[in-house]
């Protein structure tokens, strides 16, 4: 049975990177393929629903409001490549081969992010930024032509410089939004401003609660929001709570300081993982961690902290195991474009197999 995989050299990448990928193949037959041809590319994708209603004659003289469900829209590709990487000018001959290339990314990519809700239909919507390389031996004449497709983890450049954080927050306590109760003066370290999804971020809090109403509970909350938008002047923004703390709070006229770890892990657990931040044209996806000092009948003081969600590592990629005839593979060096030099192949390939 023929047999075609791609191997890239990592398993994520950022914007402006090159990629060192092999597609291997494994033709127990001749074939009379025409080429070997590599294709990448990455696009952002938007689609909602939403309620419109419209007045529509009742047949009796009067109006009345009918109820639609419309669609916004909207696509975008970063880039979107197609490269010959191999010609036979009759068959492509069985045995186990390996095709080696190389491929720089366009700069300042976003990364992937998907983003979907299926519940109700006035409130549905997909977000999705991909990236993918598909490998393709062209056999003309047929429909079945020998091809494979993998998917490209890109992450969004971290853009600042991971520190400490600290927050300072004064608030006068209002009852009922009205009535002044005194202050409360909130201070929070955070260890810090950029946080791996899964990780724990570390917050500490301090506060003095000047007013003659008690602080039920010291709450911290991961807090999301997403804009879409279909590039022609509808959007669509959805803010969520992630992942959530609470612990007792302080009396009225009492301080206190507490250590509040927060796991950065989503209430659904691995159906609903943490997103990374992205910032694309159509996609948007922010974090910030609001930190509340929760009093009854009056609004919270809270500090409002921005940080970076990053994605983990690519772990499928990491346990991929190769078939056995993958390190028995002869390499072919590709054309145009793609080809890789040998000091190349000799310092970026070693950890495929057959290099």
């Amino acid at each position: 049975m023929n047999q075609i995989f791609i191997r890239t050299h990592k398993g994520e990448y950022v914007g402006g990177e090159t990629i060192y990928g092999t597609v291997y193949l494994n033709l127990a037959i001749p074939l009379p393929a025409k080429s070997l041809e590599l294709r990448v590319k990455g696009v952002e994708r938007t689609k909602w629903n939403y309620v419109h209603y419209e007045s529509v004659s009742d047949g009796q003289g009067g109006t009345t409001q009918r109820r639609e469900i419309r669609e916004h829209a909207g696509k975008k590709e970063f880039f979107k490549v197609k490269i010959v990487m191999y010609e036979y000018p009759t068959i492509f001959t069985p045995g186990y081969f390996a095709y080696p290339f190389q491929f720089t990314l366009p700069a300042n990519l976003p990364g992937v992010f998907m983003k979907h809700k299926k519940s109700r239909e006035d409130t549905r919507m997909k977000a999705e930024i991909f990236y993918k390389i598909k490998a393709t031996l062209d056999i003309p004449g047929t429909k079945h032509d020998l091809k494979i497709t993998q998917p490209l983890v890109i992450h969004e450049r971290l853009d600042l410089a991971i520190a400490p954080q600290h927050y300072t927050k004064n608030g006068t306590v209002r009852l009922l939004c009205c009535i002044p109760r005194g202050d409360v003066n909130v201070e929070a370290w955070m260890d810090k401003n950029a946080y791996m999804a899964g990780e724990t971020a570390q917050i500490h809090v301090r506060v003095q609660n000047g007013s003659k109403s008690n602080i039920d509970n010291f709450a911290v909350k991961l807090m999301r929001v997403i804009t879409i938008t279909n590039g022609h002047g509808a959007s669509k923004v959805i803010t969520d709570t992630v992942a959530q703390q609470q612990y007792p709070g302080c009396l009225a006229g009492e301080s206190k300081e507490s250590d509040i770890p927060l796991p950065l892990v989503s209430k659904k657990g691995a159906r609903g993982a943490i997103k990374p931040a992205t910032t694309a044209g159509l996609v948007k996806c922010v974090y910030h961690v609001d930190i509340e000092m929760q009093i009854p009948w009056a609004p919270d003081v809270e500090i409002h902290a921005p940080v970076k969600i990053y994605a983990p590592a690519n772990f499928a990629w990491a346990q991929w195991q190769p078939p056995q005839w993958a390190a028995q593979a002869t390499i072919q060096p590709v054309m145009g474009d793609l080809s890789v030099p040998q000091a190349v192949l000799q310092t970026q390939f070693t950890g495929l197999p057959a290099f």
